[in-house]
C-alpha cells in the first residue's frame, strides 16, 4: 500500500447518515392531501404518485472532537407508487425512490434501469440488479451495478466518480461475510481501502439502514455519499427486484410477454450532444 493510500480510510467514522424506513403509513411527514400539496409547490421531483417512506438521520465528527454528536434529522424519503406497488403489470414495473432535505428540496434519487438489469442478467445467467443515481451536485449521473461473483462469494457492486484533473475514482460495495444483516463495506480501488460501511436492520414493513463514512475526504463530498444512501434504499427492495427480473425472463425467452422502458428510463441513456427530450418534460423526471 502507498503512503497515499495509507492516508485514506482509517478507524475515524466522520460522518453518519442513517436511512430510517417506517412501519406504517402514519408519520408526521405525511398527513393528509394538503402536506402533499404543500411539499409538492417546494419541488416538481415531488410527484403526485409520492408516498412518504421515511426519514434521513445524520450526524458529522465536528472538527477536534473525537466522538459523533447525535443524530438529527435532515430530511425524509420518497418512494413512486404509480412505477411500483401500483402498477399491475411486472414488466413494467420500476423501482425510484428519491430524498428530500427537510424543507423539502430534492436532494438524490435512484432509478432503476430496467434494461440494463435484463441485459446484464442473460448474460450473467443470473438476476442482477442496475440503478442510476441523480443527485443536485452535479450534472453527471452514476451508475451502480451488480456482479456476478462466484457461488460461494458475497454481493458484489461497483460505481464511479470523477476526480481531480481528469481522473476517477473505482469502488466496490462487496457483502460482509458471517453479518447478522446484509452489511457492506465500500472499497476504493486506488490502494485498496475501506472508505465506508452500511448495516442494514429489516423489519416486516421498514428497516434501518445505516451509511457510515471513515474517509475523511469522501465524508465531506456529498455526491459520494448520497450514492450510499440510495444503495443503502435498493437493499431493502432488490429481493423484489430480483425475483421480478427473474419472472420477467422466463417470460420473455419462452416468447409469453415482452419488456418495456419507461420513457424516464429513456432519458438517461439520451445523447447528450442531441438533446431529444425538452427541458420541462426533464424537470418532471
Amino acid at each position: 500500500m502507498s503512503k497515499e493510500a495509507e492516508k485514506r480510510g482509517g478507524s475515524t467514522v466522520y460522518r453518519v447518515l442513517s436511512q430510517d424506513l417506517y412501519a406504517t403509513g402514519f408519520h408526521g411527514d405525511e398527513v393528509g392531501i394538503r402536506q402533499d400539496e404543500q411539499w409538492r409547490a417546494k419541488s416538481r421531483q415531488f410527484t403526485s404518485d409520492s408516498d412518504i417512506i421515511g426519514k434521513i438521520m445524520e450526524a458529522r465528527l465536528k472538527p477536534g472532537e473525537k466522538n459523533l454528536p447525535p443524530r438529527v434529522k435532515t430530511g425524509f424519503i420518497v418512494l413512486r407508487n404509480s412505477t411500483w406497488g401500483q402498477e399491475p403489470d411486472e414488466m413494467k414495473r420500476r423501482l425510484v425512490v428519491k430524498m428530500f432535505s427537510s424543507s423539502g428540496q430534492w436532494i438524490a434519487s435512484a432509478e432503476e434501469m430496467v434494461a440494463d438489469e435484463y441485459a446484464n442478467s442473460v448474460a450473467s445467467e443470473m438476476p442482477l440488479v442496475s440503478f442510476a443515481v441523480l443527485t443536485k451536485d452535479t450534472e453527471i449521473v452514476t451508475h451502480v451495478r451488480q456482479l456476478r461473483r462466484g457461488v460461494a462469494s458475497t454481493e458484489s457492486y461497483s460505481f464511479h466518480m470523477p476526480g481531480p484533473d481528469g481522473t476517477f475514482e473505482v469502488f466496490n460495495i462487496e457483502g460482509k461475510r458471517a453479518t447478522a444483516g446484509d452489511d457492506f463495506r465500500v472499497m476504493l480501488l486506488s490502494g485498496s481501502v475501506e472508505v465506508a460501511q452500511i448495516d442494514s436492520k429489516f423489519g416486516d414493513i421498514g428497516g434501518e439502514f445505516v451509511v457510515s463514512v471513515n474517509d475523511r475526504i469522501l465524508a465531506e463530498n456529498d455526491q459520494f455519499c448520497r450514492i450510499l444512501q440510495c444503495f443503502s434504499l435498493i437493499i431493502r427492495y432488490r429481493k423484489d427486484i430480483r425475483e421480478r427480473i427473474q419472472r420477467s425472463l422466463d417470460m420473455l425467452t419462452h416468447g409469453k410477454a415482452k419488456p418495456k422502458q419507461h420513457r424516464y428510463e429513456l432519458s438517461l441513456f439520451i445523447n447528450p450532444r442531441r438533446l431529444a427530450l425538452k427541458k420541462d418534460e426533464f424537470e418532471e423526471v
